[in-house]
C-alpha cells in the first residue's frame, strides 16, 4: 500500500496480564456507539469498558467524527467486541448512533483506509466475507447501525482501492485510451442523485464490473436479494459506479 493511514497513540495504559494475544487475525468487524449520537474518543470508551469490568476498551481502533483514527485496545490482544469472534479477529469502533445519524464522508475514507492496511499487514481478503459488521457475526445487534451497514460494500471497495495504489498507478498506462473512452460514457449517464439498487438498474457501462464484485464476494448488500438471488439493495449511484469501474480498470477486483 503506498500510504499507511495515521493512527494516534493515545497513551492509554495497560496492564498486560490481563490481554490474551491473538493466534490468528482474518476477520475485520466494523461497530458504532449505538443510542446515542457522539464523537466518544477511546479514552473516553476505555473508561466506560473499565467501569464494566472489562480489562479496558475491547475495540482496536475508534474512527472519530472527523475521521482521526485512534488506538484502542493493543493490536496484538485479543478484543472484546463481537462474541466468539475475538479470538481471530480485529474491532473497528466508528463514533456515531447509526440506525438514525450517517457516518461523515471522512469516517468513509478513514475506515477504508484503515481496512486495507490491516488486510495487507494480516494478509485479509478485502471483501465481505472478511470485512463485516457486527450483527452479522452475532445476531442479538443491530450495530454497526443500519446507516453504516449500508456503507459497508463502499467502504471494501474504497480499502481494496487503497490497498493497490502502487498497482493502480503502474497499470493503468497502457489503458487510458480504454478508459477515456468509459469515462466519456459514465460521465454522460451521471447527475449524482440517481441511486441503484438492482443489477437491472444497473447502468450497462457498469454491469460486468457490478457483476464481478458480486461474483467475488465483494459485493453483498445487507442480504436482500432479487428473483435470481442477486443483490437487491445495492444501493449505488453513480458516483460510487464510476469509482468502482475505475478500481476494475486497474484489475483491483480480479481473483
Amino acid at each position: 500500500m503506498k500510504d499507511e493511514p495515521k493512527i494516534i497513540d493515545t497513551g492509554i495504559d495497560w496492564d498486560e496480564d490481563d490481554l490474551d494475544e491473538r493466534d490468528s487475525t482474518d476477520m475485520i468487524v466494523l461497530h458504532h456507539t449505538g443510542d446515542t449520537d457522539m464523537d466518544a474518543s477511546a479514552k473516553q470508551i476505555h473508561g466506560w469498558h473499565l467501569g464494566q469490568g472489562w480489562a479496558g476498551i475491547g475495540y482496536h481502533f475508534v474512527v472519530r467524527k472527523k475521521g482521526t483514527i485512534e488506538e484502542g485496545r493493543p493490536e496484538w490482544a485479543v478484543g472484546s467486541h463481537a462474541f466468539g469472534e475475538n479470538d481471530h479477529s480485529i474491532g473497528i469502533h466508528v463514533c456515531g448512533a447509526f440506525n438514525s445519524a450517517q457516518p461523515t464522508d471522512a469516517q468513509i475514507e478513514s475506515c477504508a483506509h484503515l481496512v486495507a492496511y490491516l488486510c495487507e499487514k494480516y494478509d485479509i481478503p478485502i471483501d465481505r466475507e472478511h470485512i463485516v459488521g457486527h450483527r452479522e457475526v452475532n445476531d442479538d445487534t443491530t450495530c454497526p447501525g443500519d446507516n453504516l451497514f449500508a456503507k459497508l460494500d463502499l467502504i471494501v471497495s474504497k480499502a481494496a482501492w487503497y490497498a493497490n495504489q502502487d498497482a493502480s498507478e503502474s497499470d493503468t498506462d497502457g489503458k487510458e485510451a480504454t478508459w477515456e473512452k468509459d469515462m466519456e460514457a459514465i460521465k454522460k449517464e451521471m447527475d449524482g442523485a440517481k441511486r441503484y439498487n438492482t443489477l437491472d438498474e444497473i447502468p450497462e457501462w457498469a454491469t460486468p464490473t457490478i457483476e464481478k464484485m458480486i461474483a467475488n464476494g465483494i459485493l453483498k448488500g445487507s442480504g436482500k436479494t432479487d428473483e435470481n438471488g442477486k443483490p437487491a439493495d445495492i444501493d449505488f449511484s453513480k458516483d460510487m459506479l464510476r469509482m468502482a469501474v475505475y478500481n476494475d480498470r486497474a484489475g483491483l477486483y480480479d481473483r
